[in-house]
């Protein structure tokens, strides 16, 4: 089975930072949680055929908040497709970027009618941060280049690791959303970051992370308004009077 790639590298364009906006004193995170645990037949979304991985972290993010926190919803192959086309007009197959994408489900929405509320970046260099923002989140977008090894891996069942020697065979755009360390049986797995990418759930290691992440993102949801965790651990005021300020517009989640 082909596996494919699609994500292009940051943009590094302005944004606003997920560490700007949690509360002073939030309620400390687990040393481990996993939010995917509850979900299983996870989709390919035609990422076997296309390089839209992105428009699938967006399918499979949608479908974690919407179960999570409010009515199930995951959205289908066609509607990964139509998003995908937004930057692959005319039936292009070049990939998308990340924080374009973003951008995109904030100013029209998806596919599916939801609008995303906004959105900001995680320091993916400190693990703190990015626990903290997958227990207030349910999980955080990442990009990653991805190595023959971990296809290899992938194909093993066996947790994505770093191999220095190994030549990355492109970028790709996954949804973690668990941290700790998993040893489900079967398959026997192992690591330190859980995540869903090509239908199938595995886990990263840290050296893994810590070499071939390249960004991390956290979106708001309409879900996420109700979460006790999103409401305790984030300062949504400040978010507001800055989503304001860098796009001139009134967040979209109302007052």
């Amino acid at each position: 089975m082909a596996l494919m790639y699609g994500c292009k590298p940051p943009k590094n364009a302005p944004s606003l930072k997920f560490r700007d906006y949690r509360l002073e004193n939030p309620p400390a995170h687990p040393a481990a949680c996993d939010y995917l645990a509850a979900l299983s037949d996870w989709q390919m979304l035609g990422n076997d055929s296309k390089g839209d991985c992105v428009a699938v972290t967006w399918a499979n993010t949608r479908r974690l908040v919407s179960t999570t926190l409010g009515t199930p919803s995951y959205p289908n192959l066609s509607q990964v497709l139509t998003f995908y086309a937004t930057q692959n007009p005319n039936g292009s197959d070049n990939g998308m970027d990340i924080q374009t994408a973003l951008e995109d489900l904030v100013a029209n929405g998806g596919p599916d009618g939801v609008k995303a509320l906004g959105f900001a970046a995680v320091d993916y260099t400190n693990p703190e941060e990015v626990k903290a923002a997958i227990n207030i989140f349910g999980s955080v977008w990442t990009g990653v280049n991805v190595t023959a090894t971990n296809q290899s891996e992938f194909g093993a069942s066996q947790p994505w690791d770093y191999d220095p020697t190994s030549p990355v065979e492109g970028g790709h755009s996954i949804i973690t959303g668990g941290y700790g360390t998993f040893k489900p049986t079967p398959p026997q797995l192992a690591g330190d970051e859980k995540f869903i990418t090509w239908a199938q759930e595995t886990s990263f290691t840290d050296a893994f992370w810590s070499n071939q992440v390249t960004q991390t993102w956290v979106v708001i949801w309409p879900e996420h308004l109700g979460s006790k965790e999103f409401v305790a651990g984030m300062n949504l005021t400040a978010f507001k009077a800055d989503y304001q300020e860098i796009t001139g517009a009134t967040f979209p989640g109302g007052s």
